[in-house]
C-alpha cells in the first residue's frame, strides 16, 4: 500500500494539472499572436489611408519606475466600426512609439481604438471612447475583454527577450488646441506579460504639433 501511495504521489508530481497546461497552450497562442502581428511596422501604422490627422509627439514618462522620453506619433481617423459591444467610437485614434513587437524599447507603446489603424482587417473596437467638444478632450479606455488580441501593448526593456505588456486597463486622455493644431495629454494604463510577468504601470504625458 505504502509502494501504490509513493506511485501515486511521484505521477501526480511528474504530471502538470490540466489547468497549467491550458495556462501554458493560452500563452504560447499569445505568443504565436505576437509573432505574427510583428510584421506589421509603425511605417505601416503612419501611412494608414483612412488617416485624417497626424501629430507628432513627446512622450515623457515612466515604466516599472524608469524613466524615460520618446518620440512618437497620433493618428485619428474616421471611425472604423460601427457594430460593437464597448459603444461606437466617435472617431478612432492611437499612439504609436517605437515597435514594441520588433524593437522592444522603454516605453515603446502601441495603443489603438481599433485594429484597423495598425494595419489589420478584422477592424476589431479596442476600447471605449468618449470625446467632449466643448474642451475638445477624447477620453480613450482599453476594454479589458479584448485585451489578448495583442493590438495594444508596451515593453520596459530592449533586447529580443524584453516582455511585451498587454494594455488591459487605464485611459488616456488627450485635448486638442489651436484649432488641432496642437495635442496635449496624458496616459495611464497597466499591462501584463506574456510569461509569468507581474502587472505592470506606464505613465506619461503626451504633447505635439500637427504634421499631417
Amino acid at each position: 500500500m505504502l509502494t501504490t501511495m509513493k506511485n501515486q504521489q511521484s505521477e501526480s508530481l511528474s504530471k502538470p494539472s490540466a489547468k497549467f497546461l491550458n495556462f501554458v497552450a493560452r500563452r504560447l497562442s499569445l505568443f504565436t499572436a505576437f509573432l505574427v502581428t510583428s510584421v506589421v511596422s509603425t511605417i505601416a501604422f503612419m501611412s494608414s489611408a483612412t488617416a485624417q490627422l497626424v501629430y507628432q509627439v513627446t512622450i515623457t514618462g515612466s515604466v516599472l519606475q524608469y524613466p524615460f522620453q520618446r518620440t512618437g506619433f497620433v493618428v485619428v481617423s474616421p471611425t472604423v466600426t460601427r457594430v460593437t459591444q464597448n459603444d461606437v467610437n466617435p472617431f478612432e485614434v492611437a499612439l504609436a512609439s517605437g515597435n514594441p513587437y520588433t524593437s522592444p524599447q522603454r516605453g515603446a507603446i502601441w495603443l489603438a481604438t481599433n485594429n484597423n489603424l495598425v494595419g489589420s482587417r478584422a477592424n476589431l473596437d479596442l476600447a471605449y471612447v468618449n470625446y467632449n467638444p466643448s474642451t475638445a478632450v477624447v477620453t480613450i479606455r482599453p476594454d479589458s475583454r479584448i485585451a489578448a488580441t495583442g493590438t495594444n501593448i508596451f515593453t520596459v526593456m530592449q533586447g529580443i527577450t524584453a516582455t511585451p505588456y498587454q494594455i488591459y486597463g487605464g485611459y488616456m486622455q488627450l485635448q486638442f488646441r489651436n484649432n488641432f493644431q496642437q495635442i496635449a495629454g496624458q496616459i495611464d494604463v497597466v499591462g501584463r506579460g506574456l510569461t509569468f510577468s507581474p502587472w505592470n504601470r506606464y505613465t506619461a504625458t503626451i504633447s505635439g504639433v500637427r504634421v499631417q
